[in-house]
């Protein structure tokens, strides 16, 4: 079996893809990188706003595609873990759908790096103790709520039973 590392080379060699990186969504933080290089923040922003509604767990999540003029952002939650792997890759470069099904792949047999250990930490399912006099850590982005009320109301609204017709205004 390979590490992750080797698998996020490994899927560098998909046609059309620029960086892969593994990151703590939780933390907010790039734990290894592959390819060009690339900030988590567009990964743990969406992953956090996916888990702060309701309806979903990130944890539940399978994979997000996220597309842009010049990019399509792809990220897949590696279940049991506070990881997810982001791909980004040219739009016109390569095979969506390949890649897609590669980063599944990678995200169902990834073999996970053991979970780093805070000297401060005395118990597993307590957050670490802060120093007195040290301010708290400020978030790596803010989100708007009402934005991303409106996108998942919009994809809650979709269909995949039935193709979509129309055009898109931006």
């Amino acid at each position: 079996m390979l590490s992750i590392d080797q698998q996020l080379r490994e899927m560098l060699t998909t046609p059309g893809v620029r960086s892969v990186s593994l990151v703590d969504w939780r933390q907010g933080a790039t734990v290894s990188l592959a390819g060009a290089e690339d900030r988590p923040a567009e990964a743990v922003a969406i992953v956090r706003a996916i888990g702060a509604n309701a309806p979903f767990e990130a944890e539940a999540v399978e994979d997000v595609v996220v597309t842009d003029a010049e990019h399509h952002l792809l990220i897949a939650v590696l279940k049991g873990s506070d990881l997810c792997v982001q791909v980004r890759m040219e739009r016109d470069g390569g095979h969506l759908g390949f890649a897609l099904r590669r980063l599944r792949g990678l995200a169902g047999s990834a073999r996970l790096p053991p979970p780093r250990r805070d000297p401060g930490r005395r118990d597993p399912g307590r957050p670490p103790r802060r120093e007195r006099g040290r301010p708290a850590p400020r978030a790596a982005s803010t989100v708007d709520r009402a934005v991303l009320e409106r996108v998942l109301t919009g994809l809650r609204s979709l269909s995949v039973d039935r193709p979509w017709k129309g055009s898109v205004i931006a």
